[in-house]
């Protein structure tokens, strides 16, 4: 069927067009950072990094988690027709106005005391007063990013997204070439803005209209998400809480030095294969939300995402293994070479999470904010226990098998969720994949580890690794029949 072959083309699709917009996202970053340390030292880049804290700390408290939740209502009113989207569309702006107001009150209000706890004097008082306009422009920005995003109109979004990115960029670079550290504040201030206005002209183009309603109205149908985003945030709070308690421990327990391997090694698995899952969830949540009321469609969708996941992330992680000890010390240096007793088993795990992922977005789908709250709870102290008690045994090793350990047990439990709260029955095809990916991947892992193959044998797995996703990614993108 034709619904067949579009939706792993729409995966394979939104994940290129995201994955590009996290890459230039990226080099924006690295180029902002380079022209920062150049122009403006360590104590630029100090500064920066003290207010932009200051911003997210009092954005995750204010905004309720509006930009991810109100993701699902956009997606379902969108499947109602124009009406429906309208409606809810005037709800996600006011809403999103009303929340970033309040977090511009409260910053102005606690500048004086941010401005202590941060710098230890009052003197940086009016750079958070002037930021306070930040907090408003970001959630001004996310509310038309979730709209864009739930409307399923990714195309304009990832522009509307590249566009605020490299203008930001360019409006920075004369600031802090002619006003150094007091180009700081307003640098970061337009980035708010620019980011703003390039998603509503991107709205206001597609002629995206909404209903006007009044703050009491938006606050009674809003609820519901505003429910789901402050699980959401809590979860996300927990999460970084928990992960500070193991770093603080292994601090005490080891060396700073361990901690920096720990460190680098977490982030190759999770922030830059972790790209690819923020690539995918663009489009997956809205196209999930869109059916949660269909279990048949609901479980076709999660298993064709889950597929085409694998087979995506499969010659990557086999790739990274075999090239492993030439990609760490480009990204770092000789030194971090010992974290491969990390990466090798940690990077296998990355294929349980893609599984685990998937089924999470059922939970969110279907407003279930609370079960997403404890199954996120579960993951995140089941994983300190497990690293802990791994790392006493086996050291930096023991943290890379607890990654994976930590998410066998997440993909079993939130299966056993997903299919007997919400009757999900993966397709055939999932099975064949995700063993064969095991299969591959864990004897790559094991020839490394074990060091009883040659290269020519490691070399000749991820070969077959890349060649057979790819076939299978081709055929799956062809195939007329269901």
């Amino acid at each position: 069927m034709a619904e067949n072959k579009s939706i792993y083309r729409k995966i394979i699709g939104a994940t290129s067009l995201f994955g590009g917009v996290q890459v230039i996202n990226m080099l924006c970053s690295l180029i902002r950072n380079k022209l920062i340390a150049l122009l403006l030292g360590a104590e630029g880049v100090g500064l920066i990094g003290l207010y932009n804290s200051a911003i997210e700390m009092v954005s995750s408290l204010t905004t309720f988690g509006l930009r991810q939740s109100s993701v699902r209502d956009v997606a379902v009113a969108n499947k109602k027709g124009k009406e429906a989207l309208k409606q809810i569309s005037g709800v996600v702006r006011k809403l999103s106005f009303v929340l970033g107001l309040l977090g511009a009150i409260i910053f102005i209000g606690s500048a004086p005391l941010l401005s202590r706890i941060t710098f230890g004097t009052e003197s940086n008082l009016w750079g958070f007063v002037i930021l306070s306009a930040a907090l408003l422009f970001n959630s001004l920005a996310s509310g038309e990013q979730a709209i864009l995003q739930g409307s399923e109109k990714l195309k304009i979004f990832a522009k509307s997204t590249v566009y605020g990115s490299i203008f930001s960029l360019l409006v920075s670079i004369p600031l802090y070439y002619y006003l150094r550290v007091y180009g700081i504040v307003p640098s970061l201030l337009a980035a708010s803005f620019f980011t703003f206005i390039f998603n509503y002209n991107a709205t206001k183009k597609l002629k995206q209209q909404s209903q006007k309603v009044t703050i009491r109205t938006a606050i009674k149908e809003g609820s519901p998400m505003l429910k789901l985003g402050i699980y959401m945030t809590i979860g996300g709070f927990m999460t970084t809480l928990l992960n500070y308690i193991l770093i603080a421990w292994l601090n005490r327990y080891a060396s700073i030095e361990e901690v920096g391997y720990y460190q680098a090694g977490f982030t190759l698995v999770t922030r830059y294969v972790g790209l690819i899952f923020v690539a995918m969830s663009t489009e997956y949540y809205p196209r999930l939300a869109s059916v949660q009321h269909d279990r048949e469609q609901m479980s076709t969708q999660v298993s064709r995402q889950m597929e085409t996941s694998l087979l995506m992330l499969m010659p990557i992680i086999s790739l990274f293994l075999l090239l492993q000890n030439w990609i760490i010390p480009l990204l770092y240096s000789d030194e971090f070479t010992t974290i491969t007793s990390y990466t090798t088993w940690a990077m296998p795990g990355v294929m349980f999470k893609a599984v685990s992922w998937a089924l999470g977005f059922i939970l969110l789908a279907k407003g279930e904010g609370k079960l997403f709250l404890i199954t996120e709870l579960i993951s995140d102290v089941t994983s300190i226990l497990i690293n802990i008690m791994l790392y006493k045994y086996i050291g930096l090793e023991g943290l890379g098998i607890a990654y994976t350990i930590n998410f066998i047990i997440y993909t079993v439990y939130m299966w056993i969720i997903s299919v007997r709260r919400y009757n999900f029955k993966p397709e055939k095809a999932f099975y064949t994949i995700f063993v064969i990916s095991l299969i591959l991947l864990f004897a790559q892992a094991i020839l490394i580890k074990l060091q009883i193959a040659n290269l020519y044998i490691i070399s000749s797995l991820a070969l077959s690794s890349t060649l057979l996703s790819l076939v299978m990614l081709i055929l799956k993108v062809k195939t007329k029949t269901e």
